[in-house]
């Protein structure tokens, strides 16, 4: 389930995701007594995560699953936090997730959690938490009664081998507050060590919907949801351009104002080429709800007015966009137009100045859903996704001028 992909620079797609069981339902901990739910959970999630790799140009092209977490059971996963990979310019794999934390006073945390493969993903280095310990205690107002939550991550693995990690941090808030932290840890070392972690953002982020980071020309695009005055809660961007070490203020990227007691959980994706930077998310902000993409072409100052991306979906949600350096971009989704919820895209050619109509995906009977794309340099996007208790792989080429032509790789179901 909720799986994560990325196609590196030689065209390799590595795919991470959740496994659950084989009937669904999450395996128990090695020790059950070491990760232990706090009184109240209902957000109990004891999952482990996998990683393949898929390698067109070989002739065995579909890698071995390789177990990414060291304790059995430690991952909290869900598709509104999905595990995060990327890939270094040095091919080190670099995964982080959400972890499950006994606190050993009955309570629990779930916390930031970051490992490295160093040998093709064939093994994962010991996981390592990434955020110091919160002193307050939430568990009484927590959704899950979580004592402490680092989690909703994003993680960058950027062009001169740094790796920037962000999560949402409840360790600045009181009982009162509806907005959390943003913080990030980075490693200048390629993921060997990792700087102290600190707050980007400390009290404006909607606390429960997923950051992304996208990277181009040296500068970094961070994406998250901000607590407006009045209950809005809007998607906004910000900007580091001396490699995550200060960012600008969030500017708002043209979803619109959407009003709402609670958190939304959805997530705002980016990808950034050159002067580009195109943001795709759900929202009720505008009307009709349903999935906005906003673009800036002058490198994240200012952003268009969005483009609705499926107006003709009875429902459009989980969005995700990839541009792949040679004016390519690809936004995919899931929706509903009659029927279960199918996968769609749509392909620009030229930065977003144009896009190919919604195009379904040939997936398999049933519900297809949360999707993420990756892309090649040579054109060549894939996307993976969940269907059942199984996560899809399918290639996607380009074509006529109307942009795509699909090709289905044999599905890869998770073993």
């Amino acid at each position: 389930m909720s799986p994560d992909l990325i196609v590196d620079a030689s065209g390799v797609a590595h795919v991470l995701w959740v496994d659950k069981g084989a009937d669904g339902t999450a395996p128990a901990p090695v020790d059950p007594n070491e990760i232990k739910s706090g009184p109240g959970m209902k957000h109990d999630a004891f999952d482990d995560l996998y990683y393949r790799r898929y390698s067109p140009a070989k002739a065995d092209s579909l890698g071995e699953p390789a177990l990414v977490n060291t304790a059995r059971g430690e991952v909290w996963g869900f598709s509104v936090s999905k595990p995060q990979i990327k890939v270094g310019p040095d091919g080190t794999v670099h995964v982080l997730f959400t972890g499950n934390q006994n606190l050993g006073t009955g309570k629990s945390a779930v916390i930031a959690r970051y490992t490295r493969s160093i040998d093709g993903g064939q093994t994962f280095e010991p996981v390592r938490t990434l955020n110091a310990a919160a002193e307050n205690d939430l568990s009484a107002t927590m959704h899950g009664g979580f004592a402490a939550a680092h989690a909703f991550g994003s993680l960058l693995a950027t062009d001169n081998g740094d790796v920037h990690v962000y999560w949402i941090d409840t360790r600045l808030m009181d009982e009162s507050d509806t907005a959390g932290a943003l913080f990030t840890a980075v490693s200048r070392d390629g993921g060997a060590t990792f700087e102290q972690d600190r707050p980007v953002f400390e009290n404006e982020v909607c606390p429960c919907c997923q950051l992304a980071a996208d990277e181009a020309d040296g500068a970094i695009f961070l994406t998250s949801r901000k607590t407006f005055p009045g209950g809005f809660r809007d998607a906004t961007i910000t900007v580091s351009t001396d490699q995550g070490r200060s960012y600008a203020s969030a500017v708002p990227v043209g979803e619109g104002k959407w009003e709402l007691e609670g958190c939304p959980l959805k997530r705002i994706d980016v990808a950034a080429n050159d002067k580009y930077v195109h943001t795709v998310s759900y929202t009720k902000g505008r009307e009709p709800a349903g999935v906005y993409l906003s673009r800036s072409t002058d490198a994240g100052a200012t952003y268009a007015a969005p483009l609705e991306v499926h107006a003709e979906a009875r429902i459009a949600d989980s969005p995700a966009v990839v541009a792949d350096g040679n004016g390519r971009v690809y936004v995919v989704w899931h929706a509903k137009t009659s029927g279960p919820r199918r996968l769609y895209l749509r392909v620009s050619n030229d930065n977003g100045d144009s896009w190919s109509a919604p195009i379904e995906v040939p997936t398999p009977e049933g519900t297809s859903a949360y999707p993420e794309i990756g892309a090649a340099d040579d054109g060549t996007a894939y996307i993976v996704w969940q269907q059942k208790n199984a996560v899809y792989l399918i290639s996607v080429a380009p074509g006529s001028q109307q942009m795509a032509t699909l090709k289905a790789e044999p599905p890869q179901s998770t073993p």
